[in-house]
């Protein structure tokens, strides 16, 4: 993997910050999750619902020669959304932007860090010290069929 530099978003970047989601779901999380599954997870999104925490200053991304490679949002101390390109995956982008993250809640004088992992990305977190807190589901518009999701948090 070559170098890449982690900066925050730009409004420019949704399209590809769009295209990069849409990549990681499909190419990274189909081992766990049915077509189904995953068809109800993409469902509805756009390269807009990124607006409001770019505007926050809330995500991030990675890039190496002006490509995205992976992102992360925030919102408050909870990590919303961790994704990054099936081709960079396992690269370092994914723990570069956490450890990015990490520092940016905790320099707000934020000590518990929650998120929702999928059972794709169980492991990686982990691996970074997050603890499982309980399990859940995630399910939008109304969908009869949702994920399974754990709850993790890093004290």
């Amino acid at each position: 993997m070559t170098d890449f530099a982690i900066r925050l978003a730009t409004p420019e970047d949704r399209k590809e910050i769009f295209n990069v989601h849409r990549h990681s779901v499909l190419n990274l999380c189909s081992e766990q999750y049915t077509e189904e599954q995953i068809n109800m997870w993409l469902d509805g999104r756009d390269q807009d619902m990124y607006l409001p925490a770019i505007e926050r200053g809330e995500l991030w991304v990675a890039v190496s020669d002006r490509t995205i490679l992976g992102f992360v949002e925030v919102e408050g101390n909870e990590v919303t959304k961790l994704f990054v390109s099936g081709a960079a995956a396992g690269s370092g982008v994914g723990k570069a932007l956490m450890v990015k993250v990490i520092g940016h809640i905790r320099k707000n004088g934020k000590t518990r860090i929650y998120l929702e992992a999928t059972t794709t990305a169980r492991d990686f977190y982990r691996k970074l010290g997050f603890v499982e807190t309980g399990t859940g589901t995630f399910s939008q518009g109304g969908a009869a069929v949702s994920l399974e999701i754990v709850k993790m948090e890093l004290l």
